[in-house]
């Protein structure tokens, strides 16, 4: 059985932790391990289930809480989970599970929408709120890019077009969780950072598109 350690990045929000406890509470679903990176949140975020909390002073950003919860990670995967979930199955992670395996980048929803268009291609994605994979295949990726600007738009894109660009397959597994959506990111600035973005993605896809010519 693929273990699997659990990574999420938070930053404040604190009323998410109950339902989020849930989701991940050991005698209903089994996680092999929880790490909880802890984004500079005033108070700082304690939750019961994590096998370890990191507790960043400052706040980050999403893509290297990410890549920090990464460097703690032992077990022969890794989901990235967002903290604002809802679960609505106790199997949800086995479903998960079932489908991690060298080769594939899975998550919850896999994306054909017309934003990922680069030069008149749609570039199919795993969506960041739940991904995963083999942990090994995920660092030889290099992990998040932390060059965006937070919230991180498009860090989901750009690590689904490093794993096709190497012949991984992107695998939809719907699991028993709802995503609350953009929770976090709402409460904050984001004006111009989609499109600054946006431009590093394209490069991204673009060098990829290059090389694989």
């Amino acid at each position: 059985m693929t273990a699997i350690t659990v990574v999420t990045p938070w930053h404040n929000c604190q009323e998410l932790i109950p339902a989020y406890s849930r989701a991940l509470d050991y005698g209903l679903v089994e996680v092999d391990r929880l790490v909880i990176v802890d984004n500079g949140s005033d108070p700082p975020i304690r939750i019961g289930a994590a096998d370890l909390e990191i507790h960043l002073p400052t706040n980050v950003g999403f893509s290297p809480a990410c890549n920090r919860g990464f460097e703690e990670v032992e077990t022969e995967a890794v989901l990235f989970l967002n903290n604002d979930v809802v679960m609505t199955s106790a199997n949800w992670l086995e479903q998960m599970r079932s489908q991690m395996r060298s080769g594939v980048l899975v998550g919850a929803t896999l994306s054909t929408a017309p934003h990922t268009a680069v030069d008149g291609r749609v570039q199919p994605y795993i969506e960041g709120w739940c991904i995963g994979g083999m942990a090994e295949e995920i660092r030889a990726l290099g992990g998040w890019d932390e060059s965006l600007e937070e919230p991180s738009y498009y860090g989901d894109n750009i690590l689904s077009a490093l794993a096709r660009a190497r012949g991984m397959k992107l695998v939809q597994v719907p699991v028993g969780l709802r995503h609350l959506g953009n929770y976090t990111t709402r409460r904050v600035n984001v004006d111009g950072v989609s499109g600054r973005n946006r431009v590093r993605y394209e490069q991204v896809v673009r060098s990829l598109n290059r090389v694989a010519a």
